[in-house]
């Protein structure tokens, strides 16, 4: 149990801190929706679980050590931040036009496997993992039952941070209820995507 207790304290930590994912909810939850921000949140939750899942199999130190990999996946969801930064600075600046072209041009799919190349992509919190999850191994957690119950702690986990920073998106978005400050929103998100994929291209 002491295991689990240290994994879920860890796992809050990292996850719930402001980053690219979840400034990526947030970001979501303004100009897609709730259902946008929740599918993303599906396809980050999920990268995080192969994560995990390559750290307790030991594989998170092999793919670290080859950095050929981490610059694909980092210019994947550098240039995946940078299409979104691009469809957000030319969105029309009405807030309800906004969301009906948002959920016109974004399958459920498509917003999952989004979500999944924006957190896949970011080698940190690999890192993170290859380091936690030896740890909570040696401690007696190591076999597949163990494994499955590390994911209800991050799907379960990062459902409830994600409900914390859709509250904080949707009180913004009151705020943000005329046009003029919808498109004020669409250019200040797309810069913050920009910014995100800059982070994790340098990383």
């Amino acid at each position: 149990m002491d295991a689990f207790i240290f994994f879920t304290v860890a796992y809050f930590a990292a996850a719930g801190a402001p980053g690219a994912d979840t400034m990526l909810i947030v970001s979501r939850t303004i100009v897609g929706g709730r259902a946008s921000a929740w599918m993303y949140a599906l396809g980050i939750a999920i990268a995080k679980a192969v994560m995990i899942t390559l750290a307790f199999f030991g594989a998170g130190a092999l793919l670290s050590n080859n950095p050929e990999f981490f610059v694909i996946l980092k210019t994947l969801g550098a240039g995946f931040l940078l299409f979104m930064a691009v469809r957000l600075w030319l969105k029309p600046a009405n807030a309800e036009q906004t969301q009906q072209t948002e959920n016109k041009d974004v399958s459920a799919a498509a917003s999952v496997l989004g979500g999944f190349a924006v957190s896949i992509s970011n080698p940190q919190p690999l890192l993170f993992y290859s380091s936690i999850v030896p740890i909570v191994v040696a401690k007696g957690l190591n076999t597949i039952n163990d494994l499955l119950i590390l994911f209800v702690i991050v799907f379960s986990g990062f459902a409830l941070i994600t409900a914390f920073y859709m509250t904080l998106a949707i009180a913004i978005k009151k705020w943000l209820a005329s046009g003029k400050n919808q498109a004020v929103l669409n250019k200040t998100m797309a810069a913050v995507f920009v910014i995100l994929a800059v982070v994790i291209a340098l990383r």
